[in-house]
């Protein structure tokens, strides 16, 4: 397929693999197979701005982030994201505060 699909499934797959998903796991929370899932990551088939969403909301990240360019700082913060949707709103105030901590002290 094209390029420009090879980069979105390979932005899918290291979102995914960041945030310790199995592709099985992934493929549920998006309420997709897992085939179709690799075949997305591999950039072997188009994928509708449904399944894109489906796909974003699974990783907890703006579909916009998965279309953008490659950057290492973006994926630490996709990284952050989905670790703190996992949180409680109190362990994210904890969070928060440990993250200020460390700005003061770097």
């Amino acid at each position: 397929m094209s390029n420009s699909l090879e980069k979105i499934g390979s932005k899918i797959r290291k979102v995914r693999t960041s945030n310790n998903l199995s592709q099985q796991r992934m493929a549920e929370l998006a309420g997709i197979s897992y085939k179709y899932l690799g075949e997305i990551e591999r950039g072997q088939v188009n994928l509708s701005v449904e399944i894109l969403l489906k796909i974003s909301n699974a990783l907890h990240v703006d579909p916009s982030e998965i279309l953008a360019k490659e950057n290492t700082e973006q994926d630490n913060l996709f990284r952050a994201k989905f670790l703190l949707s996992e949180l409680s709103e109190q362990d994210i105030k904890r969070a928060i505060d440990l993250l200020e901590v460390l700005k003061k002290h770097s």
